[in-house]
């Protein structure tokens, strides 16, 4: 099966402390099939937490909308 593209809009944010990042932005997302809206918004939090470990274990939220 070959890559699919997807392209979403995505926002995800991560707070712990008073201190917080964010994204919210487009992603293009490839896999095999189309992701669900979770996957990409945990694919995005990951990417965050990986820059910011010193937020893990804080609050996270997001949302992603498929543009196509």
């Amino acid at each position: 099966m070959a890559a699919t593209k997807t392209t979403w809009k995505v926002f995800a944010r991560a707070e712990k402390n008073g201190e917080f990042a964010e994204y919210d932005d487009v992603a293009t997302v490839f896999t095999d099939g189309v992701p669900s809206s979770k996957y990409v918004v945990a694919a995005q939090l990951a990417q965050i937490l990986q820059h910011y470990p010193h937020l893990r274990g804080g609050t996270v939220s997001g949302t992603a909308t498929r543009i196509n």
